[in-house]
């Protein structure tokens, strides 16, 4: 858990620390320290209850606390930027996992004076410390800022590993003096200060709708929230912070055409034709990038069923992988600096801020969302099954990847407008629509890796790879057809499991609550 905090309005730190004394602790001299939180940019370490600093004070470690009594200490020279910068150990394996392909960045940082109060046993070892944090200034070093917190000091007990006992009458200790226990910890307390969200980015395309609203009014909404998910996700995708970013953006440019095509008969043609067309350019642009970047976060599973040797001889391949992700990336950066997108986006924002009233309407703008969103669902379904029903064992692959895009506009129309249909019913529903979308997602991701292993292997070639690597670029090869066909294989079980009277019933009862508009 993490430390908890104490303070007093009417006393001071020097107070706190005289009393210490008389309590059997030993005062340490007074030095400057500066807190940072690390988090994701959605959060993650936060929605799992933990807090990971990089503390100078003046040494330099690592510390995380929640999820266990007791906080853990590892020395750090700066802070990491990913899991796997972290040094091999427990800290390392309980984060990864946690943090995956997101980088950790500073969410808040805090300067205070440290004055550390320790008790001892017998032995002379620590078995309980207590922290007096005054001078509290917000994002800079003492005296380089003058925007302190309130209250102006706080002490916080630090649970020492194996002694709770110990932490527990220092607690005592400070409750006798009159102090309160706050409903925060020091790194919370600073980012309140500062108007911080610990909670992170959330992305949901979910908009809170009502189903009686007009559907012009309800369709704007949605593509506004999208517009804020491409903004929000701009400067990390620029940048290449972390995969997670790019992803992020790339989902919400499908999401804002899909919707558009969808507001056929309710947004104004004119709108549509131009920002579908605009938006398909955008979206087109992201996709070497992303493409190259999933190769480099599925590689260990690519590899793990070859020879060691094997995997070993691939190292080459890795490199030039990343250099050509890398490089795909800094093309996109410049055409998100571009005229073109800087264009893009500034007219998309001034029509969803635009007066419905300016608006050239479709028939069904006036029409309730829940009835508009029902007809356009079933009507996605429909030419999902329609098509999904003439795939057989010799279908080209292009279909399955047709047919994977319209159930990605599926669950984009029960994504974005889910707000007009039973939660937890949606829910259900699209997870067996997401059964069949993870299937055909393997078929696609396995053909686009061959196409990309084929033209690199000549360029391994021409940059003089031997013999040993292009034989395991074979052999890597093979694992992706191994793939490509146990995907295939399974397509029809899974369509099949989809398919089915029961999935329809459930799609049909969806569909009439949200078409119900009488109050």
């Amino acid at each position: 858990m993490a430390s908890p905090l104490y303070s007093r309005l009417d006393m001071d730190a020097d107070g706190v620390l005289a009393a210490l004394a008389q309590g059997g602790f030993e005062n340490g001299p007074p030095s400057a320290m500066r807190r940072t939180l690390l988090d994701t940019f959605d959060g993650r370490l936060n929605a799992a209850g933990l807090r990971l600093e990089f503390q100078e004070a003046p040494g330099h470690e690592l510390v995380l606390t929640g999820g266990g009594p007791a906080s853990a200490h590892i020395p750090a020279s700066s802070p990491p930027r990913f899991g796997s910068d972290l040094p091999v150990g427990p800290l390392r394996a309980r984060l990864t996992p946690l943090l995956d392909v997101r980088a950790l960045r500073p969410v808040v940082s805090l300067g205070t004076r440290r004055r550390s109060a320790v008790q001892r046993d017998k032995l002379g070892k620590a078995v309980a410390s207590v922290v007096v944090h005054d001078r509290l200034v917000l994002n800079g070093e003492l005296g380089g800022d003058d925007r302190g917190l309130d209250p102006s000091w706080v002490a916080e007990v630090d649970e020492l590993a194996g002694y709770p006992k110990a932490a527990k009458r220092a607690r005592a200790l400070l409750g006798s003096l009159g102090l309160h226990e706050l409903d925060r910890d020091l790194m919370t307390l600073a980012a309140a200060g500062a108007g911080v969200e610990l909670g992170g980015h959330s992305g949901s395309p979910t908009v809170a709708l009502d189903r009686r609203e007009p559907a012009f009014e309800a369709f704007r909404r949605v593509l506004a929230n999208l517009a804020g998910e491409v903004d929000a996700n701009y400067e990390g995708t620029i940048g290449n912070v972390d995969p997670e970013f790019l992803h992020d953006f790339r989902v919400a440019v499908r999401r804002t055409r899909s919707v558009l095509a969808q507001g056929k008969g309710v947004l104004p043609t004119e709108v549509r034709g131009r920002f579908r067309e605009e938006f398909g350019w955008l979206g087109a642009a992201t996709g070497p990038a992303r493409d190259l970047d999933v190769y480099l976060i599925e590689w260990d599973s690519y590899v793990a069923p070859l020879e060691p040797d094997v995997a070993a001889a691939l190292k080459s391949l890795f490199e030039h992988v990343d250099h050509r992700r890398l490089n795909e990336h800094v093309a996109l950066a410049m055409l998100l600096q571009s005229r073109r997108y800087r264009n893009l986006m500034g007219a998309w924002h001034d029509w969803l801020a635009a007066p419905a009233g300016e608006q050239d309407l479709g028939v069904d703008a006036p029409a309730p969302i829940g009835e508009v969103a029902a007809r356009r669902i079933g009507g996605a379904n429909d030419r999902l099954v329609a098509r999904g029903r003439k795939i057989g064992p010799d279908t080209p692959a292009e279909e399955l990847h047709e047919l994977r895009k319209a159930a990605k506009k599926l669950r984009y129309l029960l994504e974005c407008f889910g707000a007009v249909l039973p939660s937890g019913e949606r829910k259900a529903f699209v997870q067996r629509l997401k059964a069949l979308q993870d299937n055909l997602g393997e078929h696609q991701d396995t053909e686009v890796h061959t196409a990309h292993l084929r033209a690199m292997s000549h360029e391994m070639i021409e940059l003089g790879a031997g013999a040993e690597t292009l034989v395991a670029m074979g052999q890597l090869a093979g694992e992706f057809e191994r793939r490509r066909i146990a995907a295939r294989s399974e397509f029809a079980e899974r369509f099949a499991a989809y398919d089915t009277a029961k999935t329809r019933r459930t799609l049909d009862a969806l569909l009439r609550s949200a078409a119900v508009t009488a109050p």
